[in-house]
């Protein structure tokens, strides 16, 4: 294996600080896009988003998920020839595929005003043309996933939203007086230039220092069998995306029409299904976290049940199922304390505000579905989750309808809706996870951690009512401040981490480190 090679924990921690990163550069690009294109570009962007996202779910045909298992479980038994042989088929197969979904939309194009604002067409044909790019970058990050080194994928994706956004903001300003389809056409422009940068970054890793990984002096494996091991992730994955994306599709039409069952106009139906959606982009942003954890537990969970060790696997269930959760409790607290102040701070909405806190206590059920669903992943289960999204996304637009047009709960309906797809989605993944494996969650750690959020709640509730007089922002970025800082030290005086596990956190890891051996009666163990 590598020497780059990285730890569970740590590998989770490099994506996370990456994620992060970008999800602010790309706050900051919606925000110069919604000031620059206005109400109408933001939509006509929106609008040419599910096709596309349809388009690169079929072309990866959830490849990417299924060359990390694959490579890690056979690099772990030393069959590194079908490591290669998954390898070389993945990156065939998207190269294919994309340039196929790229021909396809473009045979399609004529009849794209049916389905779409004329306007959005050359955006959209402009999106298209990056998928093939996309498909390869996809597969290459699948690739550092299975060998446990995430480092290349986190910078790439740093160098992408960076590119991303140094060219699109000039790109917009320049090109929006002309009108808001030039403006999502300049938008599409930076993204594909920020994609090509990015997977050129990684592919730049990988032929200088990390070819080697698959050099082998074993006999080509036989395709068969390998593209059996790729299909028993890829076709699940593949359909649970298709589904998500349809469902994502087909959200709106059905809030449609459960509005206009109660005599809300269309136009108000929209400005209250914006301000959700606000509120839905501010609830799923700690969510970079947990899905830094998922994209990990995959590769970890097959490697350990390549080498027949249970409680391996049983331990990397219990790292990935208690980090989510550590996520999740703050991020119950802060939005219950803050969310207002967010949302308000962000986008000017207090509507988004209403539901942000509203929807606050979800986050426990949120943010563990991923990691979750990336655990039947490793345990070959993936038909399982794809099944439960099946299962969640009925329910979740049989709730829309149930609660806004027969139960005439508004915008609040919707979000109830949501959050029960989402407890539905949680459950049973918690229930199949037990089925297959050993799912032993500690019970004392989950009280730790509830308590560290009530601690972190206080000072964060002091200062909404000390500081009520102050701008929203200024709340916000208090509240943040002071409840993060009393999480982590609560959390070190609870034992829920150690000094030297946050020194191994990238970046951060060191300086905080130091920091907290200044505590009092903190011992480092």
């Amino acid at each position: 294996m590598t020497k780059s090679r990285q730890s569970f924990l740590h590998g989770a921690a490099v994506l996370a600080f990456a994620g992060i990163v970008t999800r602010v550069m790309a706050l900051l690009v919606q925000m110069v896009m919604a000031r620059t294109m206005g109400a109408q570009g933001f939509g006509l962007f929106q609008t040419i988003s599910p096709p596309y996202f349809l388009l690169v779910t079929l072309a990866t045909f959830g490849l990417p998920p299924a060359v990390s298992k694959v490579v890690a479980e056979n690099l772990a038994v030393g069959h590194v020839a079908r490591a290669r042989r998954a390898w070389t088929l993945a990156n065939a197969w998207s190269l294919v595929s994309g340039i196929a979904m790229v021909v396809l939309a473009f045979v399609l194009s004529p009849h794209l005003g049916r389905w779409m604002d004329p306007r959005a067409t050359p955006a959209f044909l402009a999106m298209v043309c990056r998928i093939p790019i996309v498909c390869l970058s996809s597969v290459l990050s699948g690739f550092y996933m299975g060998i446990q080194n995430q480092t290349p994928p986190a910078v790439a994706w740093i160098v992408e939203t960076s590119v991303r956004a140094l060219a699109s903001v000039p790109l917009m300003i320049w090109m929006s007086p002309w009108g808001v389809r030039y403006g999502a056409l300049a938008l599409v422009i930076g993204g594909g230039l920020g994609e090509l940068a990015g997977y050129l970054t990684m592919l730049s890793t990988y032929v200088w220092r990390d070819r080697h990984v698959l050099s082998s002096n074993q006999r080509t494996a036989r395709g068969d069998g390998v593209w059996r091991d790729l299909a028993q992730i890829a076709v699940p994955t593949a359909l649970s995306n298709v589904l998500g994306v349809v469902a994502f599709a087909a959200e709106p039409a059905v809030m449609y029409q459960a509005f206009f069952a109660t005599g809300v106009s269309r136009r108000e139906a929209t400005a209250m299904y914006g301000a959700f959606g606000m509120a839905m982009e501010l609830l799923f942003m700690p969510t970079v976290l947990s899905g830094a954890i998922s994209s990990v537990v995959v590769p970890a969970i097959s490697e350990a049940k390549a080498l027949r060790d249970s409680r391996l696997v049983s331990r990397r269930i219990a790292q990935a199922v208690d980090a989510a959760m550590f996520v999740a409790m703050f991020a119950v607290a802060f939005f219950l304390a803050s969310g207002q102040d967010a949302a308000t701070a962000l986008y000017r909405n207090p509507i988004a505000g209403q539901l942000l806190t509203y929807l606050a206590p979800s986050c426990l059920f949120f943010y563990l579905s991923d990691p979750l669903f990336a655990v039947l992943q490793g345990l070959n289960r993936a038909f399982v989750s794809t099944a439960i999204t099946f299962l969640s996304s009925a329910v979740r637009l049989a709730c829309i309808y149930e609660f806004v047009a027969v139960g005439h709960q508004g915008i609040h309906g919707l979000a109830s809706a949501v959050a029960t797809s989402g407890i539905v989605a949680t459950l049973l993944a918690m229930l199949a996870v037990r089925r297959y494996h050993d799912l032993n969650l500690d019970l004392r750690m989950s009280v730790k951690m509830a308590l560290a959020a009530a601690m972190a709640y206080v000072p964060m509730q002091a200062i909404q009512h000390g500081a009520d007089a102050e701008q929203a922002w200024m709340q916000f970025s208090l509240c943040a401040a002071a409840g993060m800082l009393t999480y982590v030290v609560a959390a070190m005086y609870l034992r829920l981490a150690t000094v030297d596990e946050i020194a191994r956190i990238p970046v951060i890891g060191q300086p905080l480190a130091r920091a907290m051996r200044h505590l009092p009666f903190l011992e480092a163990p």
